[in-house]
């Protein structure tokens, strides 16, 4: 009996467990808050990381050649030029982002100047299109 009542008594639990939540829940905050700025980076990495594959000229052109009566074709391609596919990819990016942040948001768009969302749309009673008018509704 007189360990439980120094159990009850006991009071050193009761600081350290509030100090594990507190500091737990700032941990999780934080990890939250650091896991979207490091989403955010590898984003404009992988970004200036397309812009430099775009950025290289990958034009080539092979000739073709005869020898001994046979005959290999030759082979040519020849990319755009670099600066209007650095605009044609800006221009996806800069799409894509837009939408991204369209669809992250999308009921605060419908709300109206007030901050409240629009109010349900009334629906009109179904009516029958093919009634016999000799047909009585009352019962």
């Amino acid at each position: 009996m007189n360990i439980f009542t120094r159990f009850l008594q006991d009071e050193r639990g009761f600081v350290l467990s509030a100090e594990t939540v507190l500091l737990g829940t700032v941990g999780v905050i934080g990890a939250t808050v650091g896991l979207g700025a490091v989403a955010e980076s590898v984003n404009d990495e992988l970004t200036e990381v397309a812009m430099a594959f775009r950025s290289l000229d990958q034009s080539y052109k092979v000739e073709g050649s005869s020898r001994c009566g046979a005959w290999v074709a030759g082979s040519q391609f020849t990319q755009t030029p670099v600066e209007q596919s650095l605009k044609e990819l800006a221009a996806e990016i800069d799409a894509a982002k837009a939408k991204a942040k369209a669809d992250e948001k999308p009921d605060e768009m419908k709300k109206d100047k007030d901050g409240d969302p629009p109010p349900p749309k009334k629906t009109k009673p179904n009516k029958k299109k093919n009634k016999d008018p000799d047909e009585d509704d009352s019962v």
